[in-house]
């Protein structure tokens, strides 16, 4: 069990363990999991984006240092290509990208329940070994807080219902859960521990809430990760890796489009069926 910081991120990709990123695709099956564990996401502008953002309001000393802007217009050109080359070892947002950065940055150090957060070390790489499957794990915890986990999460709205169907969609809780577990492990969880994500609108005003993760939504989540890993172990052991299904599905349709009294909203020869 191990806790480190300042770990490039090309060097912590390269730890062999588990993570949650790749964990969470056994929820759809092992084919999934197996497919993203032999073939990596692309880095992406969007990707490098949120990398960004993180390192705009975690780390802001850093930001300047490793994040440079490209004002030239047009990008493939000599001249990019040039401010590229000058510019190796940096990533180039553009100005719009630099300035959305610099807000997000600024929303939420000014929150109040955020900003006490921030605090201490950024980044903070756990590794470890599941008691109940004894697969090597390891997770990348943006901040800890008390003994929890603290991430921070750009969406589209911070309302609490858009959040909590974002929430559930993208198995936050089971992420949460996963990083408790890994704080667990190294002996840094606290006695009260409750885990927390910033979120932050990624437009104007940039609002910025702070969610707590309840006792419930905490259960389910390390529930989630509990039968996720215990999948992946099994999958190992026998070396297959299926899809959702070997046997046929019945296939319903929405309630909407069931017979009843109103129309189903399609036009057949010029009438509404």
């Amino acid at each position: 069990m191990t806790v480190t910081h300042g770990v490039p991120f090309d060097d912590y990709c390269a730890i062999d363990a588990v993570n949650w990123s790749t964990l969470k695709e056994m929820a759809k099956s092992g084919a999934h999991y197996r497919h993203r564990l032999t073939n990596p996401r692309p880095d992406t502008a969007s990707l490098r984006f949120g990398r960004a953002v993180h390192t705009a309001v975690l780390e802001p000393d850093r930001f300047p240092l490793e994040y440079v802007v490209w004002a030239g217009g047009r990008r493939g050109t000599n001249a990019y290509k040039e401010f590229e080359a000058a510019c190796a070892g940096s990533t180039i947002l553009t100005e719009d990208e630099y300035a959305t950065c610099l807000a997000v940055r600024d929303a939420v150090r000014s929150h109040p329940a955020a900003a006490r957060m921030l605090g201490g070390p950024s980044e903070i790489v756990l590794e470890w070994t599941d008691a109940d499957t004894g697969l090597a794990c390891k997770a990348r915890l943006d901040k800890a807080y008390g003994g929890c986990p603290v991430d921070l999460k750009t969406t589209t709205s911070t309302d609490p219902h858009d959040f909590e169907r974002t929430s559930g969609n993208l198995l936050y809780h089971g992420q949460l859960a996963f990083y408790m577990r890994g704080l667990q492990a190294c002996g840094m969880s606290g006695t009260a521990a409750v885990p927390r994500i910033i979120a932050v609108e990624s437009e104007p005003p940039y609002d910025v809430v702070v969610y707590r993760l309840t006792d419930d939504a905490l259960l389910a989540g390390d529930t989630l990760v509990g039968d996720l890993l215990a999948h992946v172990a099994s999958c190992r052991a026998r070396d297959e890796w299926p899809g959702r299904f070997d046997t046929e599905q019945d296939l319903t349709i929405p309630p909407w489009l069931q017979t009843g009294d109103v129309g189903l909203g399609i036009t057949i020869g010029g009438e509404r069926a």
